[in-house]
This record gives structure tokens, C-alpha cells and sequence, in this order.
């Protein structure tokens, strides 16, 4: 997938009543939790929602009443600001948000209990400038309660049977009936995610669109003084890089890394992992592999750190590492009086360290959590009181795209960022004279994102930031004198402004178009990954099947060779239109190869195959034979409850007839004609059959997980040949796994009939296995904006 970076900021709407989705109900006879904000408004809401006839009551974050099995609403408020001398926030408001956390997972199980009973709400309350910081921060309003837009983002994605929502109600706002009465409509309201609201009756939405950055002059000079937290690997190391090629920046690079000595003789020359395990192990004996295998990456971290600094000398940069732990205010109290000693006042700040521990809120720890928020804002807290504020020229806040729209797994690592996002628009307002910009970064090449992630990002339409790429980014930004304080940075996949050509130079031309909506499609809400309905792959191979015979009659549909997705169709509210490409016949071997594409309306690429046309089909070969297998523990009914995402109308396994370390071994139902699938259907019938192919894809999920634990998705094949119309009784599918690694499978499938003769068979099916997948999965509802 080639992508370009997107640069959109942040906007403020009026809200559009449509936003609102439908109404909510709450159960009158369940409790309505308020949390005690430490001034009338929590007492005001309790009240107001009493007078309307609902059992509210106010509790204390820190003694919270035991959580009955059902709770219709918990309304999340932000306590009074408490900031210090410097006007920054003190460890009680960080204190104060991870309670937030610890009582919403508490709560969790009883909200989500009342929700797939009828209704109920997660509303977080803000009390900022009503706007979430868009419209200013003012210096008593103190940034970490921003962070509580990031809880309810996230719970959003997990929990679909709970109304999760983020309201910033304005601070000046001192009307406190009026307050707890804009704040208890809300309750019952399922939209928007995010809500600004104003003593005038004002209410706001967010909005991002994209915009250049306007060039301008580089902040920092020569010779000025950037600390760089992050240590001097991977994407922090690539700012470092950036800053050095702009202008010559002393660079001070601090990191947890030990400070990296010199090597010996007989390690230095270990040129690879293993030459070091070997020797490793061999001057030590005893050692195992597995300390073997740690201590590697610690020598290998340490010749990276090497190697960057030396690449910054060679930039012309001044650079120095520092070992720290930002959590510890002494220490970077320490490290920062050391920097001003070595390389003088400190005139810019990147601030990029950060971990992840992927969680669910219901299975997060309170460990997890403070490892990754702490790094992050205690991190900046500590950094920010022991620098000369006044000498900044630059600073760059490393956020997250996480934080603008939540992700599964990571309430800690948004509610995080987003303090950091309000962080940098209080700084921008107090610091006029220095550039800060907080940067909600898509996912990098080389940062915390495996392949796995990246084949979720891609079926998303996401893709990787470059690191060589990103860090000029940052540069440009940094020089756009008047920039926002925060921006949306996400890679994203390139308009391909015509279809590309044959080999023969001939173009691709449209066969048809297709509105695809989840309303003209209905079997697209039993497909949903993470919130989104997706167009199943089975279903866009007979897109391309039938764009090759549209301008072929009277051939035969015989396979595909190639078939590769490259990004899959997500769809979101309204229509979305692909057009099906097709090229010229090439006779090849007497079978008849057109190539063909799904575009979307942008031209962008979705899929793509080389279809195979006969003008009768060959005769089958035999079968593949048996391979030993056991019983699978699961019946269908569990598999789809517990593994796959697939909804009612997309369960087309029947029985699981067994598997093994081999393959899997299942039977199908066959499809239902296409037009009980969607309306306007290119054909009255299937030319393969997609319940199969898809259940085929279905039955690979299930061996990967039976297997490694984690879950897949397709992303190629490199051939199907197909030899008679599939049975009306269903198929049985054999899947042979032919590869298995950490983070790829790769199988061979026979379709077979109930005489065990060969219907069809795909080979060289590629899927992309991670864990990371497994909560995706779970998200099987469609978004409330996604339908």
C-alpha cells in the first residue's frame, strides 16, 4: 500500500442534531452513579436526574459503594483544578484521573450488564473551555482532566452496548443548575463522541481537516540546546536526526538504557546476534539461552545508541546521551543541571518516550497502567519544572492518533496522550514565543507496531509513517510559525489519479460500479472488525470474477492467480461506490487471463487478480489426502462466541470435523442466492461460492488461534482453480497448513463434495497472524457511526 502523510487539525463545529444518533433509555429501577468532584455540580446532577425520577446518587472515587450487578449510567466528573506555583498540575490531578480509570473498570461489567439489557450510559465530564481545549486553555484550568476524553474514546470501542461519551462543559460556566442540567441531557443521548458545551447553550463538535503546513523559519539555531526524551533508538532517534539537519542543534538525548561503554576486543568482533549468544555462552557456561538472548538485546541497544550518536557528530550536531528515569523528578532534575552544564540552556524539548501494555479496561492492571502513563505525563511534569520555561523556542509533544479516536486495548496510552494534547495548547497560550505543537502520530515504521499491527492499520486504511519521512515532518511543523498546537499526523493511502496500465499498455476499463452501503448490503453487519463494517474478501473476489466475464461471454469462470487485497473496504456512515476494472483477454496455455481491480471513488486500489477464463472447465485432479487430525474442542457456537467476529448471517460453519498441528478439516453451508445478500447484485448467481471461500478463511482463523493463541486475516493468494459449480448441500474444506510463523500463516485448501471429489482448491493462501487482532475481533458491533 503506498501512502503519503496526512496533516489535518483540529476544528470546531457547531453540532448537527443528526450527530445525535437515536435516543437512549436508562432503567429507571437501576442506580445513576455521579462522581464527587469536590463542588456543588456533582450534588446539582444527582439532583436534577432525582427530579426526573432516576435513582442517582453521588460517590467518592476513593470509596466507591460495591457495584451492583446493573448500573444504568456513571457520569465521570473532573475535580476543581488544584494547579502549582509554576501553573502546572500536581501529582493529586494525576492521582485523581487514575481513579477515574480504576472505578470505570470497576463499574464496567455493570454498565455493560444494563446495556445489553436495554440502556446504559459512561459519560466523562471535562471542565476546560468547553471546547476541549480547541478554543484556549486558560492558566487555571488544568490539562490532565483533558485525559478523561481518552477513557470514554476508549471504552467507546470496547464496550458497543454502553453509550460512552466525553463531554468538556466550559469553566467559566459558574450557573451550576444549569450545568447539571446541560450535563443530565446528555445522558440520553448516544452521539456525538465528543460534545463541547457553554453556559450560552452553545454546543461543539471536533472536526479534522486537512491542511498544509505554511513554511517558514526554523525556530532553533545552531548550537541551541534540544532535550530529547526517548532515548537515541528508533523514532525519537529520527527527531534527533531532523533537528540535526535543520539547523545543527546540541542534541541531549536522554533514555532508561544504561549510558553505553566502550566494548571489549573479543565482543566487538560479534558482528550478529548469534555470533554474540555464541559467545556470550561460551565465556559463560552456564548461561541459558534465554539470558543469552536478553543480554543480546542489551548489546545490540547499546551499539545502536553508539551508532546514532556518531551519526549526529557526522550531521554536525553536538550530541550527548543521558541515562534517566523521567519518573523520578530528582533524577531529571539532575540530568537537566547536567545538560546546562555540557551543552548550555536548554531552547528546545521533544517529548517522546513512551511504552504500551495492551490491555482491555476490564483486564488492565494498575501496574499497566502507571507504566504507560506515568512515562508520558509524569514524565513531561517533571520535565517541565525543572526547565527554564522562558528559554524555550521549540517544543514538540510526542501524542498519539490513539488519543484522537481510541483504540482497543489502549486506555492508558489515549487518556495519556491527551493530557499531553491539552498540555501543548496551555504552553502555546503561555509561551507566545515558542512553537509548540503536539504531534497525534499515526502508527511509524520501526515504533511500537509489529506486522501484525501493521496488517490491522492496512484493512483500517492506515498505514506507516517512515521514520526518514516522519522526522522531516516534525522539522516542517516545528517551521510553520503559525501551526496549531495540535496536529493529526497518519499515513495514508495515495489517490491513484487513473487506473495503471497493462504490460501491454493497454488501461484497465470500469465493467461496472456498485453503491456498497451496510444498509444495501445487510450481510455486512454480521462482518464488522473493531466497529467497522468490512467487505469480506470472498465477496470482492467475485467482484473481480465477474468484471473479467463482463466483457467475455460465453467463457467460464475458472480461478484467479494473484489475488492480493491492498486495502480493505471499511465503510462508515452513507455509500461507498468501487468500481470493478477489467483488461483485455491474454490467452495463456488455453486459458484466458484478464486482470481486474476494485477501486474505491478515489481511485484508491482495494484488491486486485489475474482471473482465469475457460471455455469449459477441465476435469478435476484427485483430492489431497487425509492428514491425521483430533477432535477441536470447541462446537461452532463457541467458536463464534469466543474467537471469530462474524456475525449471523456470515456462520457458515457447520461442524469442525478436526484438527491438528497439519491443517483443519471443517463443513460449510453453501451461499444463499446474491440477492439475499444485497441489493442490486451484479448476477442472479454465484460464480464461486463466498459462504465457502469465506468459511475457509474462518476455519484458518480458528487453527491459528487453536495454535499460536493469536488470530489472522487474509491477505493474499496466489491461485484458485474452481472445476464445477460448488454443491447446494455445502462443501467440506481441508486446509493444510503449508507455514506457520510469529506473525504469518500460509495454507493450501480443497473444496470438496459429499463424494469427496474436488470442487475446487486454493493454494498459496497467505494470512497475517497477531494477538493484536484477538480485540479487534471482539468489537463484532457496528459503531454508532458506522451504520
Amino acid at each position: 500500500m503506498e501512502t503519503e502523510i496526512a496533516r489535518e487539525v483540529l476544528k470546531l463545529a457547531d453540532l448537527d442534531q443528526s450527530a445525535r444518533g437515536e435516543a437512549l433509555k436508562l432503567d429507571k429501577s437501576l442506580p445513576v452513579w455521579i462522581t464527587d468532584d469536590g463542588s456543588p455540580l456533582a450534588d446539582a446532577v444527582a439532583g436534577d436526574l432525582t427530579g426526573r425520577g432516576y435513582k442517582a446518587e453521588k460517590i467518592s472515587p476513593d470509596a466507591a459503594p460495591a457495584v451492583p450487578a446493573a448500573l444504568a449510567a456513571l457520569v465521570v466528573l473532573a475535580p476543581a483544578a488544584k494547579l502549582d506555583k509554576k501553573g502546572f498540575w500536581n501529582e493529586g490531578s494525576e492521582l485523581s484521573l487514575k481513579k477515574s480509570f480504576r472505578l470505570v473498570r470497576s463499574a464496567g461489567p455493570a454498565l455493560r450488564a444494563a446495556g445489553r439489557s436495554g440502556g446504559a450510559c459512561l459519560l466523562t465530564v471535562s471542565r476546560l473551555d468547553g471546547a476541549f481545549g480547541v478554543a484556549g486553555l486558560k492558566s487555571e484550568q488544568d490539562p490532565v482532566f483533558g485525559g478523561l476524553a481518552g477513557l470514554a474514546k476508549t471504552a467507546a470501542r470496547e464496550w458497543p452496548e454502553v453509550s460512552c461519551r466525553a463531554l468538556d462543559a466550559a469553566s467559566g460556566w459558574t450557573h451550576t443548575v444549569s450545568v447539571a442540567r446541560a450535563v443530565a441531557d446528555e445522558l440520553f443521548f448516544k452521539g456525538p463522541a465528543e460534545l463541547g458545551l457553554s453556559e450560552n447553550g452553545g454546543k461543539v463538535v471536533l472536526l479534522s481537516g486537512s491542511e498544509r503546513a505554511a513554511p517558514g523559519k526554523f525556530p532553533l539555531a545552531k548550537g541551541d540546546t534540544v532535550l530529547i526524551t526517548g532515548g537515541a533508538r528508533g523514532v525519537t532517534a529520527e527527531a534527533a536526526a531532523a533537528l540535526a539537519a535543520a539547523c545543527g542543534a546540541s542534541l541531549a538525548l536522554v533514555g532508561r538504557s544504561p549510558l553505553p561503554a566502550a566494548e571489549e576486543p573479543w565482543l566487538a568482533a560479534c558482528s550478529t546476534d548469534a555470533d554474540i549468544k555464541k559467545a556470550l555462552i561460551s565465556r559463560e557456561p552456564g548461561m541459558t539461552p534465554r539470558t543469552a538472548g536478553e543480554r543480546c538485546a542489551s548489546i545490540l541497544a547499546a551499539r545502536e545508541i553508539r551508532a546514532q550518536l556518531n551519526r549526529f557528530e557526522a550531521a554536525g550536531s553536538r550530541a550527548a546521551y543521558y541515562s534517566a528515569d523521567i519518573r523520578d523528578a530528582a533524577a531529571v532534575a539532575d540530568t537537566v543541571a547536567r545538560i546546562r552544564k555540557d551543552l548550555g540552556p536548554v531552547r528546545g524539548l521533544v517529548h517522546g518516550a513512551g511504552v504500551l501494555a495492551d490491555k482491555f479496561i476490564l483486564d488492565k492492571t494498575d501496574a499497566q497502567f502507571d507504566s504507560v502513563f506515568d512515562t508520558k505525563v509524569t514524565g513531561l511534569r517533571n520535565i517541565l519544572s525543572a526547565l527554564d520555561l522562558a528559554a524555550l523556542k521549540a517544543v514538540a509533544l510526542y501524542s498519539s492518533s490513539t488519543a484522537r479516536f481510541g483504540r482497543t486495548g489502549q486506555c492508558d496510552y489515549a487518556m495519556a496522550n491527551e493530557v499531553l494534547n491539552k498540555t501543548a495548547r496551555l504552553l502555546a497560550r503561555r509561551l507566545p514565543d515558542c512553537r509548540v505543537t503536539s504531534f497525534n502520530w499515526g502508527p511509524w515504521d520501526g515504533g511500537m507496531v509489529n506486522d501484525g499491527l501493521k496488517a490491522l492499520f492496512a484493512k483500517e486504511g492506515v498505514g506507516v509513517i517512515g521514520l526518514a519521512e516522519g522526522g522531516r515532518f516534525l522539522a516542517d511543523e516545528l517551521a510553520s510559525p503559525d501551526g496549531p498546537a495540535e496536529v493529526v499526523v497518519v499515513a495514508r493511502p495515495k489517490a491513484a489519479a487513473a487506473p495503471p496500465a497493462e504490460s501491454g499498455g493497454a488501461p484497465l476499463s470500469r465493467a461496472f460500479e456498485l453503491p456498497v452501503s451496510v444498509a444495501g448490503c445487510p450481510f455486512l453487519r454480521s462482518h464488522v472488525i473493531n466497529g467497522r463494517a468490512v467487505v469480506p474478501t470472498a465477496v470482492m473476489t467475485e467482484w473481480l470474477a465477474h468484471a473479467a466475464l463482463h466483457g467475455n461471454p460465453g467463457l467460464l469462470f475458472h480461478g484467479f492467480d494473484g489475488l492480493k487485497v491492498y486495502k480493505g473496504v471499511l465503510l462508515s456512515d452513507g455509500e461507498y461506490r468501487v468500481s470493478a476494472l477489467a483488461g483485455k483477454p491474454v490467452k495463456e496455455n488455453g486459458l484466458f487471463f484478464v486482470k481486474t481491480e476494485l477501486r474505491g471513488p478515489s481511485g484508491e486500489l482495494h484488491a486486485g487478480a489475474r482471473i482465469a477464463l475457460a471455455a469449459s472447465l477441465p476435469k478435476a485432479p484427485a483430492a489431497a489426502p487425509d492428514f491425521p487430525m483430533k477432535a477441536y474442542s470447541r462446537t461452532p457456537e463457541k467458536a463464534y462466541a469466543e474467537i471469530l467476529f462474524h456475525g449471523e448471517d456470515m456462520r457458515f460453519i457447520r461442524s469442525v470435523a478436526g484438527v491438528s498441528e497439519t491443517g483443519i478439516v471443517l463443513d460449510a453451508a453453501a451461499a444463499l442466492p446474491p440477492a439475499s445478500w444485497m441489493r442490486g447484485a451484479p448476477r442472479d448467481r454465484w460464480l464461486a461460492d463466498p459462504a465457502a471461500l469465506d468459511a475457509a478463511f474462518q476455519g484458518l482463523i480458528l487453527w491459528t488461534f487453536e495454535n499460536s493463541g493469536a488470530c489472522s486475516l487474509p491477505n493474499s493468494a496466489a491461485s484458485y482453480r474452481q472445476f464445477a459449480r460448488f454443491p447446494e448441500k455445502g462443501a467440506r474444506i481441508s486446509a493444510r497448513v503449508t507455514r506457520s510463523a510469529e506473525h504469518a500463516c500460509a495454507a493450501d485448501i480443497d473444496f470438496t463434495d459429499e463424494k469427496g471429489a474436488l470442487v475446487a482448491r486454493l493454494t498459496g493462501y497467505e494470512a497475517t497472524v497477531d494477538a493484536a487482532l484477538n480485540a479487534a475481533f471482539r468489537r463484532k458491533e457496528l459503531s454508532p457511526t458506522a451504520g
